[in-house]
């Protein structure tokens, strides 16, 4: 992800179905959170759409550099590693 302004507003408004794990790719663990929001009646997807928004808070106050920086490769729910 290259526009992490998008990302992170994304992030906090779509966390609970899965749409930060759609943009990078991984279609996996996108399936994953939606089919547990269904078969929980919407119980995980209230837990994900709550850590979206603190990850995608921690993502926008991110610099550019720090951003840029992060370890993709252990991007976990759509959230930058920060290292």
């Amino acid at each position: 992800m290259d526009n992490k302004i998008l990302f992170g507003i994304m992030t906090i408004i779509f966390n609970s179905i899965g749409v930060p794990c759609f943009m990078q790719g991984k279609i996996g663990p996108g399936i994953v959170r939606i089919v547990l929001n269904i078969v929980t009646f919407g119980v995980i997807g209230v837990i994900n759409e709550i850590l979206g928004i603190i990850q995608g808070i921690k993502i926008l106050c991110m610099s550019d550099e720090e951003y840029a920086a992060a370890d993709k490769a252990t991007l976990l729910s759509g959230v930058p590693s920060g290292k």
